[in-house]
């Protein structure tokens, strides 16, 4: 199928230099938005509480929304889970414990009322379940007095345990955790129509940036193992500016995430390897044209080659770009909450993608072009006054 008239050639490197200097600010400032405004992390990668909650049949999300809020002390996001509503429902809260610093304090002098200044305090449980304490003395009643003090803070139903049956050991208090304060506000607000918990995942901080980091070298270490495919595949010509086209692509998606502030989490460090993988592809086939034209000298000269073969690869490049636009669309609109993201982020990439194959890859094959011409010519400058001193 040919959507434009073959052998007509059109002048693509012509409008390069303002397009340039176009990408060049929007990759700029994409970076700039990243570093002061910043992106809106995931549960992924922020730390936070993902439960999926099983009904008999379907609920009020609105309703449902405000009654999980009360339990994790803000506003979490509900979506229905599944095509269509089945009675289960995707909770995503920030919240990774459900023990606030008011009432850890509040704990801890509880505590020291009944039993003095500890010699061991860790309340550094990440999921906010359970607190370590130990006395520098510890009676027949110091897990009496523990137990009242739970009572006295607030928190009637934790467990107090001893960690080692030593004379003076560590003891733990065990708060209800998240699993069982949504399983006790749902059976109170729903009854009998509250089925129970499906799946309850938490990812605590140092997780969330362990995971970050290695999402960000997934991407470098592609960038890095496609500069070396691309130098092998063609020549020194061509890997900078496939890698440039890349960057580029990864630059602005990660820019228009920073300035929507859309949640950024691992679905869409694999939309960013998508979408790495598309360019490139896209790319390649410029690629390959270019070195056609080059090797049967369909042009006077690299500039008229790049356009001849940006031309005959265009009702190539509209077909597989419109119909892979128009499939993502449809993953966006009607995919549901949980993959809306990922298909925003392919459809950015598909947009500037197709762009930069045209308008960032081939004309750093000119500047590669012409830089290396010039070594050459430096070079053999320089040889030749060493041959006459």
């Amino acid at each position: 199928m040919e959507f434009f008239k073959p052998g007509v050639r059109y002048n693509f490197l012509g409008a390069a230099k303002p397009l340039i200097m176009m990408s060049i600010v929007l990759v700029l400032g994409s970076w700039a938005l990243v570093f002061t405004k910043g992106l809106n992390f995931g549960i992924d990668f922020a730390g936070g509480t993902e439960v999926l909650l099983a009904f008999e049949s379907p609920q009020d999300v609105g309703q449902l929304r405000d009654r999980t809020a009360e339990v994790f002390g803000e506003e979490p996001e509900v979506v229905t889970y599944g095509l269509t509503d089945e009675g289960r429902y995707f909770v995503r809260s920030r919240v990774q414990g459900l023990l606030s610093q008011a009432e850890v304090d509040a704990l801890r002098a509880a505590i020291v009322a009944e039993l003095g200044e500890p010699e061991l305090w860790d309340a550094s449980d990440e999921a906010g379940e359970e607190v370590r304490v130990k006395f520098g003395e510890t009676t027949a009643e110091t897990r009496d007095k523990l137990a009242a003090a739970l009572k006295a803070a607030n928190q009637p139903e934790a467990v107090v345990s001893a960690q080692t049956q030593a004379q003076n050991p560590v003891y733990i208090l065990r708060i209800p955790g998240v699993r069982e304060q949504i399983n006790q506000a749902m059976s109170a607000q729903y009854g009998e129509a509250y089925k129970g918990i499906d799946r309850l995942e938490s990812v605590g901080s140092a997780v969330g940036k362990q995971m970050r980091n290695q999402g960000a070298l997934a991407v470098l270490y592609a960038l890095l193992a496609i500069l070396l495919y691309i130098s092998f595949r063609f020549d020194l010509r061509y890997s900078p500016g496939a890698v440039l086209a890349l960057v580029h692509d990864v630059s602005i998606t990660l820019g228009i995430f920073a300035i929507t502030g859309m949640e950024f989490n691992l679905p869409i460090i694999a939309a960013l390897l998508a979408i790495v993988g598309y360019s490139l592809n896209d790319t390649i086939v410029v690629y390959d044209r270019i070195r056609e034209s080059i090797d049967m000298g369909l042009g006077k000269d690299l500039v008229e080659n790049i356009n001849i073969s940006i031309s005959d690869c265009l009702s190539r490049t509209v077909l597989t770009s419109v119909t892979t636009f128009l499939a993502v669309l449809s993953i966006y609109l009607f995919g549901g909450g949980i993959i809306q993201n990922f298909a925003f982020a392919m459809l950015i990439g598909v947009v500037v993608g197709t762009y930069s194959s045209m308008y960032v890859a081939s004309p750093a094959v000119v500047g590669m072009d012409r830089y290396l011409s010039q070594r050459r010519a430096d070079a053999a400058a320089a040889a030749k006054l060493t041959a006459e001193s």
